[in-house]
């Protein structure tokens, strides 16, 4: 047999065996020819001396000649050697065999003198997947009727199994015997394709075996088989030298087993019946349905397919939809581009190329906990999370996270750490988000939940400092400052909160309005007559307080011609306006009794008061517009 792919089984490929008989090319240090299976061993004989014993000969005896010529090829025949598969099982015991290399069998062809011939056929298997593609190739020795050994690892996921003879020749493989705990197969060509071959025999203990290699010049060698386990139709061992090619086993010029080199390691040695005997018992069909349809590694196999024309928006759905689904094979079974490791590393990827083009919401919307738990990938799940706290917030994203991790069997000390640094960062966010949002009770909420779970964040904890400080509280803001300890690093940060603490407290018993630093407008909202609230903007050029005739309205004050009028002058001109008595004005806790205040829209400012000089007259008043503060001290 020629192929073209046996050039990666056989790497040296820059050195070649003609068959003297069909002229294929070979690796060079084949024992056969892989198209005809005739032997390429070199032979002993000299060929200088069989000229000159030739010569002297035909000279002087030529009929002795002859004689002698009948007697050294009959004398020196030897003949094919039987050679039988076994299957492949997990990493076995080792068990000592021994193999005859003197047997000889009269079949097949003659060889030459001094030389072993064994005519065994030896082709490709191209295993695909549902996709179309080879997901392996492994040249294989074939015994009588068809029948090739295969690992049981390279035949997951394999939904087209093809046998190559030569560069036109192609068999469907439709059917084998395997039993549950076998780790190699026996599987053989479709039924009208009759490929003759050595016997399978079952192995027996009593009688010698040998060992042959594919691809080497050397003679059959005795083996031993170490710590042999029979496991179904196989018994499996290791052998006592390190054979490790592909090669097979024979007893008798029987064929009863094989190695299989890097594919699976150990030897494989028959046990079933003869294969005259045998027939398939299980379908190709049928063993890739019950060992990888409709699973989740078919489910990835579609998803690596898929081409071009197939966004990466439509590839991560394939991907995590796998996920949803049970897998089959062990972790051992797996082939190694459809293990976790390597799909998640694929959705990685795809995930950060579409958050950087925008697409959170779509990220988000993949992602739920069945496919973040089974995926059980740390940077896979933080990446969905924050694409979650971007679409539907830090506490959707928290409780996304929470609910994973407690779905995962084992988290190691490295994404212990990844995911404490993560909640942090999640919750001061979601704290930070709370608190600009001018929303006080949501942060004190996300701070409290924060300080449950990560109660040795400083950040975090100093925080709740700043929340406090926001409503003025600096009894409540002394007391969480001083209840931890600082690294160096937050030195500064600390002793800021420390001065706003002071300042606090100097401004007890006084009216704080903050504003914008630098500027002079400074607003703020009062309660009138304990229950409407208003917004008023500090004008101390304004003689009387201002409020809009909606809010006059809304506090159900007479406005008529009995109230007392008053001459105003505005930016729109001159205006008379009517003056009311508030009961109250209340600003920051503080109550003042008893306000006039004057009923009067502002030119373009309709819903605003103004805070005019008989409110402010009631306090001393000092304006740090460096530091955007007013204060007002009662007299």
């Amino acid at each position: 047999m020629t192929d073209p792919d046996l050039e990666i089984i056989f790497p040296d490929d820059e050195k070649i065996q003609v068959c003297p008989k069909c002229l294929t090319h070979n690796p060079d240090g084949s024992n056969f020819c892989l198209n005809c299976g005739f032997s390429l061993r070199k032979t002993f004989s000299n060929r200088s001396k069989w000229i000159l014993l030739l010569i002297f000969i035909l000279i002087f005896i030529g009929g002795l000649y002859y004689f002698r010529q009948q007697v050294a090829i009959l004398g020196t025949q030897r003949f094919v050697t039987k050679i039988q598969n076994p299957q492949d099982p997990a990493f076995p015991q080792k068990k000592d065999v021994v193999v005859n290399e003197d047997v000889a069998s009269e079949k097949d062809e003659v060889i030459t003198p001094e030389q072993q011939k064994i005519k065994i056929p030896v082709g490709m298997v191209i295993i695909k997947d549902i996709t179309g593609k080879v997901i392996y190739e492994i040249p294989v020795p074939l015994a009588g009727g068809g029948w090739v050994a295969l690992p049981r690892r390279l035949c997951l996921g394999g939904s087209e199994w093809v046998l190559k003879m030569g560069p036109d020749s192609e068999f469907s493989i439709e059917g084998g015997i395997i039993d549950d705990e076998d780790r190699v197969g026996l599987w053989r060509v479709m039924e009208d394709i009759t490929i003759e071959g050595p016997e399978l025999f079952p192995f027996t203990a009593e009688v010698p075996l040998t060992w042959l290699p594919l691809t080497s010049q050397d003679s059959p060698e005795p083996v031993e088989i170490d710590n042999s386990v029979q496991l179904g139709y196989f018994v499996e061992g290791k052998l006592s030298e390190n054979f490790n090619e592909i090669g097979i086993m024979l007893q008798n010029d029987r064929f009863v087993g094989w190695t299989f080199g890097d594919y699976l390691a150990g030897a494989f040695i028959w046990n079933g019946d003869e294969g005259k005997y045998l027939i398939p018992e299980i379908l190709v069909d049928d063993f890739y349905r019950i060992t990888f349809g409709n699973s989740r590694e078919e489910e990835f196999t579609r998803a690596l397919a898929m081409g071009e024309e197939y966004t990466e928006l439509e590839r991560l759905e394939a991907f995590a939809n796998g996920f949803k689904i049970e897998p089959k094979l062990s972790a051992q079974e797996t082939p190694a581009h459809l293990q976790k490791e390597t799909i998640n590393a694929r959705m990685r990827s795809i995930v950060a190329t579409l958050l950087q083009a925008g697409a959170s919401r779509e990220v988000a919307n993949i992602f739920d906990t069945q496919i973040l738990t089974q995926a059980a990938d740390i940077v896979l799940l933080m990446d969905a999370a924050r694409a979650t706290a971007q679409i539907y917030g830090f506490e959707d994203a928290i409780d996304l996270t929470d609910n994973v991790i407690a779905g995962l069997s084992k988290i190691d000390e490295q994404d212990t750490v990844r995911l404490k640094k993560f909640f942090s960062g999640l919750y001061q966010n979601w704290i930070t988000a709370q608190f600009r949002k001018e929303f006080l009770q949501g942060a004190w909420r996300a701070y409290r939940l924060a300080s449950r779970k990560l109660p040795d964040d400083i950040e975090i904890h100093l925080l709740g400092v700043q929340l406090a400080l926001a409503e003025n509280d600096w009894a409540e803001a002394e007391s969480l400052l001083a209840q931890k300890a600082y690294p160096s690093s937050l030195k500064d940060k600390v002793l800021n909160l420390q001065a706003q603490i002071s300042e606090l407290k100097a401004q007890e018993g006084k009216i704080v309005i903050n504003f914008t630093p630098g500027t002079r407008y400074i607003p703020l909202t009062a309660v009138l007559n304990r229950g409407t609230y208003q917004k008023f903007i500090v004008d101390t050029g304004a003689s009387m307080v201002t409020i809009p005739r909606s809010t006059a309205e809304e506090l159900g004050l007479d406005v008529d011609s009995r109230n007392p009028v008053r001459k105003v002058i505005t930016a729109g001109g001159v205006k008379f306006a009517p003056e009311v008595t508030l009961s109250s004005i209340t600003v920051e806790g503080w109550e003042v009794g008893s306000i006039k205040a004057l009923v009067l829209d502002l030119p373009n400012q309709s819903e605003l008061g103004l805070l005019g000089l008989n409110y402010l007259g009631r306090f001393r008043m000092d304006i740090n517009t460096e530091k955007g503060v007013m204060l007002l001290e009662p007299r």
